[in-house]
């Protein structure tokens, strides 16, 4: 028995995620967590403003903050949720990436870059996609504030559906009050769906994976303070991908036509604006081959 859920809850939980690609889990931070955890995004966005990226209007990124501070080591070793994941990835769950993530009041609703698999956007490679994500609410997200949305089933009995033959209006919304944590499979169809009376949406975002060769992100340095860390209660392998420099190519490496001297802030922006190219030319391709298949039926027709 776990600590938090009985092993018929967790095995349910397992079996659930799964079929559908993703959990939610109510309550999984204490109001004094969500307290902290803001109070900690709040002084990182003072103190260390060179770790934050605006990708967008509405969206601004805290990336390879655990360097810097551990006030946010709690979330990535959260017992509640950890339970839950070892359930789903085993014993060789290994820690990967984290990221604070802002999604602010915006005009412009279709700024973002619609559904997609994370970590690499090419649609032939999407079986190359093995990490599960963990997304913990800071603010309540009701029916009219940004959310997360997922397309169910995309990972595995869906996985040959392709983003962007996804409407925009498919899938479904992920709310609920801070604290909710939402656990999704990587290779889920999922993206942020925009409100315009939307509030600040806060978030607190963590990859994990049961590769002990690969990292999907080399912008997350992992710290001496957790990869030397004793601690029993944690999984054998957690930190022990500190020092792996085998990189997924993805979304999470360095290209290597980039400047070496360019700073990580404005290397991750050329990497999301090439993913987002690609994704461009995928929705163009396909665009023709609709465009071809009806002109072949008139053709036929004729």
């Amino acid at each position: 028995m776990g600590q938090f859920f009985t092993e018929t809850q967790l095995r349910q939980m397992a079996d659930d995620f799964h079929v559908l690609g993703y959990l939610c889990i109510s309550a999984a931070l204490s109001p004094e967590q969500i307290a902290r955890f803001n109070a900690a995004v709040d002084r990182h966005l003072t103190d260390f403003p060179g770790d934050w990226i605006s990708l967008s209007d509405s969206f601004c990124e805290g990336t390879n903050v655990l360097p810097h501070t551990a006030e946010f080591d709690e979330a990535i070793e959260n017992p509640r949720t950890l339970e839950v994941l070892r359930a789903i990835l085993g014993e060789r769950i290994t820690f990967e990436e984290f990221a604070i993530m802002l999604r602010n009041p915006v005009e412009n609703l279709k700024e973002v870059k619609g559904w997609h698999r994370d970590l690499v956007r090419e649609y032939e490679r999407r079986r190359e996609i093995d990490a599960v994500s963990i997304m913990f609410y800071l603010t309540d997200v009701s029916e009219t504030d940004h959310c997360f949305a997922i397309v169910p089933e995309s990972h595995q009995r869906l996985i040959d559906l392709n983003p962007v033959n996804v409407p925009p209006e498919a899938g479904i919304d992920l709310i609920g009050p801070a604290g909710t944590a939402v656990i999704f499979h990587a290779r889920a169809i999922h993206n942020a769906r925009l409100k315009r009376n939307s509030t600040q949406r806060r978030t607190l975002q963590a990859y994990y994976s049961s590769r002990l060769d690969q990292r999907t992100n080399e912008w997350t340095q992992i710290p001496p303070r957790l990869y030397q860390k004793q601690d029993p209660r944690l999984p054998p392998y957690f930190y022990s991908k500190w020092n792996v420099t085998s990189i997924l190519d993805g979304v999470g490496r360095r290209p290597a036509d980039i400047d070496p001297q360019l700073p990580l802030s404005e290397v991750i922006k050329e990497v999301q604006r090439r993913g987002k190219m690609k994704m461009h030319e995928q929705r163009g391709q396909v665009s023709l081959m609709t465009i071809k298949g009806m002109n072949d039926a008139e053709t036929t027709a004729g």
